[in-house]
């Protein structure tokens, strides 16, 4: 990207990506210290990307120590019964404590 030093090009580029993609996954560290907007903490921040014609978006946030991690599907991709049934299992837990450790370093 840094050869191309033009916006437009670099837009272009990302814009036709997302178009070719069926998923994504983004991984963003936030800040280690809790925010404040306005004079009232912020407690917890999401991040997704809104917008794109990925099937399935999974991003995965830090804020203050605590990770985050969203999953955005387009209607009718996760069989939502199933999704919640699969909540309940030992696997699924066992990768996200994974997950959390390495992103966070805490048990």
């Amino acid at each position: 990207m840094k050869k191309c030093r033009n916006a437009e090009v670099v837009a272009k580029h990302i814009s036709r990506t997302l178009r070719n993609s069926s998923m994504v996954i983004s991984n963003v560290m936030g800040p280690m210290e809790k925010l404040s907007l306005g004079n009232h903490p912020v407690k917890g921040l999401y991040y997704t990307v809104a917008g794109t014609p990925e099937s399935l978006s999974v991003t995965i946030f830090s804020y203050a120590g605590n990770l985050r991690v969203a999953v955005q599907a387009e209607q009718g991709f996760i069989d939502s019964e199933l999704y919640t049934r699969s909540l309940h299992t030992r696997s699924l837990l066992d990768a996200f404590d994974m997950i959390f450790h390495d992103a966070c370093g805490k048990q």
